[in-house]
């Protein structure tokens, strides 16, 4: 019964973004803060959003935390390098995490750009 609400609820949801042809908005790592994850949570929509997340990829693909985590940080770090041509130095300062930091993780997930001409 609770998963038939679910999927209801989510088949609401993606009908409601395709009518308004907006893609879901993502957090960004500089927005995050407790005033702004309290304003988060208010935001209904957004909160159900996750929430169906948190419902797919841990209850019912039954993902691991671990693995789960690899690929939102490897999704991050592909965003945001896209964002910045490859510029590992603006894409850390973005993050906000060492330019070290951010090599190692581009290493660890063979992460690689090609920087397009200006």
């Amino acid at each position: 019964m609770k998963s038939d609400v679910l999927i209801h609820q989510y088949t609401n949801l993606e009908s409601q973004r395709i009518r308004a042809k907006t893609p879901l908005r993502l957090l960004t790592i500089d927005k995050i803060s407790p005033a702004y994850l309290d304003e988060w949570k208010r935001n209904a929509h957004t909160w159900e959003v996750f929430n169906v997340f948190i419902e797919h990829f841990c209850i019912r693909q039954r993902i691991p935390l671990p693995e789960l985590l690899n690929i939102l940080e490897k999704t991050i770090l592909i965003k945001v390098l896209s964002q910045v041509n490859g510029n590992q130095k603006d894409a850390a300062k973005f993050l906000g995490i060492k330019y070290t930091t951010l090599h190692q993780k581009v290493k660890k997930y063979n992460i690689k750009f090609f920087k397009n001409p200006i």
